[in-house]
């Protein structure tokens, strides 16, 4: 399905996910792959990996057994290069259940505006997860 948000629309899987809310997609019965969009906004003179890092300090203070296990520079959209972005690869534990988290954290062409795609699972990332993860950013397109 092509799924519209304010700053542009994604191409997801049209197999019963449902909005739950928040720009919350997930399946039905909370199994598979949660799709959750964000946003934010840079301070002033802030960087995007200065806004990660603080993003991530914070987190840390919120969530118990946080492990950051990648953090690299990527690009979102048609081709992977439309858009500058980080990409971050976290579990952690949350209300007793582990999760398992993929970002990424893109700047948006107004120059202020963040806007943060996470795709969350109870269980960690297999291929199939991996594959529909990059799926979902190569199809971002900027609203024009």
């Amino acid at each position: 399905m092509r799924y519209h948000i304010q700053e542009g629309h994604f191409d997801l899987p049209d197999d019963g996910r449902i909005d739950r809310s928040m720009n919350v997609l997930a399946m039905p019965d909370g199994s598979g792959v949660t799709f959750i969009v964000s946003r934010d906004a840079l301070r002033a003179q802030e960087t995007l990996a200065a806004f990660v890092e603080r993003q991530m300090n914070d987190l840390k203070r919120q969530v118990s057994q946080l492990q950051e296990t990648s953090r690299n520079p990527i690009g979102v959209g048609p081709a992977m290069r439309s858009l500058a972005a980080i990409e971050i690869a976290t579990r952690f534990k949350q209300n007793g259940q582990a999760l398992h988290q993929r970002q990424a954290v893109f700047q948006l062409p107004d120059g202020r505006a963040v806007l943060i795609l996470t795709a969350s699972s109870p269980e960690p990332f297999g291929e199939s997860e991996l594959a529909l993860w990059q799926r979902t950013l190569a199809s971002f397109q900027p609203r024009g």
